[in-house]
């Protein structure tokens, strides 16, 4: 029986046999790997990023199969995120395995090798990603990756002994496969707020919208967390889902996968928020810090503690204590001329919701992370603020790369015209201000007065470059049956 990809998916329905599709979709949750329905929410994680020797194939091939029986499936994810919210068990270990294109050459296998350009051709020949040349990314990940193992665990010292074991195993293969990234530069840890609500090094609340494919977490947010009556995140398995050609049943598949690294600026994204707001408050004669942190959270579309500007009535609004959290059922049809959350901010940008039509499919299942370590999280100083050497981890999932992450980054965040403001022969946008990468100069609108008027969007307007892109690649999370047949 085939699995329907043209709706959301109830993983306990299928746990429990209430339909006749649940022995087939049982099956494929047993197959699948976790993460990519639903995020394994652990706090520490490694990304370890491999080398295969084409000459000893086999080898390599016998690895993957001694990793297929370490890898997490979805089913196991599931069930064991659902005992441990109810206080049952403790988290365990989560790990997953993706290969690049070129490792499925590595290892003889093209025949098992999921279709598709933008995955078969590699990032880095990506060019109209404008990404910063490769001779300037980092070594390890400039250079040819085969594959990447993801382990995760919920506290940094079980993320480590279980890297480590991960990596001895690696080592005992002697040579046929290499560990890229022996010093563990991508070791992520989330961070948090005084909420507890996660967040990323500018200080925002991050990945707080994401698309939704289990209908219990679909459940959940409309009853658990704001509702879905103004955004409704719902989507089909199909966006997340694609087959895997070298999996043993009718009911294989895998995600297409994106991994980037991107360092941030802290200290000059901070003192440029600073700086634009006053020389706003200036040229538009208000009085001094009157913009204040409203400017910032126009950047982003949310305030640092999450609420989205545009619910904010211009001020900060604490955010609901109790279930419901960060909101996100909202979408910007009261706010069509970008008056309040402007169509340059973050969220805006790159999920511009009811602005466009089917949006929706366009987006993919984030599963990023911090990197880097803190110790001024607490100081409010900005001179106390990194320069370099911390960042985001950017994962994602997604069943077309070139519909789902490359339409993000091209046609939404790198294109100075997406969303041109309602005004006829009206300023560009300007690019997002966060992951948007520049070809040329590019200003964006602002609010002046919340609501009511806007920057004319000039270069002295300009907000961006504080996000540097380190290296990257696409690869695929094949179904388990793939690694061990």
């Amino acid at each position: 029986m085939n699995i329907d990809l043209n709706s959301p998916l109830s993983w306990r329905h299928a746990h429990e046999a209430r339909e006749p599709s649940s022995a087939a979709e049982l099956a494929m949750l047993n197959d699948l790997q976790g993460n990519i329905l639903k995020g394994h929410g652990r706090h520490y994680t490694s990304n370890l990023f491999l080398a295969f020797d084409p000459a000893r194939a086999s080898e390599a091939t016998a690895f993957l199969a001694e990793m297929g029986g370490l890898v997490t499936s979805a089913l196991h994810q599931l069930i064991q995120s659902d005992l441990f919210n109810r206080g049952v068990s403790s988290s365990s270990t989560f790990v997953a395995m993706m290969l690049s294109s070129a490792g499925y050459d590595a290892i003889g296998r093209q025949d098992a090798k999921p279709p598709g350009e933008a995955f078969r051709a590699g990032m880095k020949a990506r060019n109209e990603l404008a990404d910063a040349p490769v001779a300037t990314w980092d070594a390890h990940l400039a250079g040819q990756i085969h594959a990447m193992i993801l382990v995760a665990a919920e506290t940094g010292d079980r993320r480590n002994t279980e890297r480590d074991i991960i990596c001895e195993r690696i080592a005992r293969t002697g040579g046929a496969v290499t560990l890229l990234n022996p010093q563990f530069k991508e070791d992520g840890d989330a961070i948090f707020n005084d909420d507890q609500n996660g967040i990323e090094h500018f200080g925002y609340v991050d990945g707080r919208s994401q698309p939704l494919a289990l209908v219990e977490d679909i459940e959940d947010e409309r009853t658990m967390h704001g509702g879905i009556a103004n955004w409704d995140p719902t989507i089909p398995l199909s966006q997340l889902l694609v087959k895997c050609p070298g999996g043993r049943f009718d009911v294989s598949y895998g995600s297409f996968f994106v991994f980037r690294k991107l360092e941030q600026n802290v200290m000059a994204f901070k003192q440029r928020e600073e700086a634009l707001a006053s020389a706003i408050e200036l040229a538009h004669g208000l009085p001094p810090d009157s913009i204040g942190e409203r400017f910032g959270a126009t950047v982003v579309g949310r305030f640092e503690n999450g609420t989205p500007v545009l619910l904010s009535e211009g001020e900060i609004t604490p955010i609901p204590k109790g279930p419901v959290g960060v909101k996100n059922d909202f979408n910007f049809s009261r706010d069509p001329e970008g008056l309040k959350c402007p169509f340059a901010g973050h969220i805006r940008k790159t999920n511009p919701r009811d602005d466009v039509p089917n949006s929706k499919s366009h987006l993919m299942a984030r599963r990023g992370i911090p990197y880097g370590s803190r110790t001024d999280l607490k100081d409010p100083s900005i001179s106390t603020k990194p320069t370099k050497d911390v960042g985001l981890l950017f994962m994602a999932y997604q069943s077309s790369i070139e519909e789902q992450f490359e339409f993000t980054q091209v046609a939404w965040a790198n294109n100075a015209q997406f969303l041109r403001p309602l005004v006829k022969g009206g300023p560009d946008t300007g690019i997002d201000p966060i992951i948007g990468q520049r070809r040329g100069p590019s200003g964006q609108q602002w609010p002046v007065k919340w609501g009511r008027t806007m920057t004319d969007g000039g270069p002295a307007e300009d907000f961006s470059g504080f996000v540097t892109m380190k290296g990257g690649e696409y690869l695929f999370a094949p179904a388990i049956s793939f690694l061990k047949p």
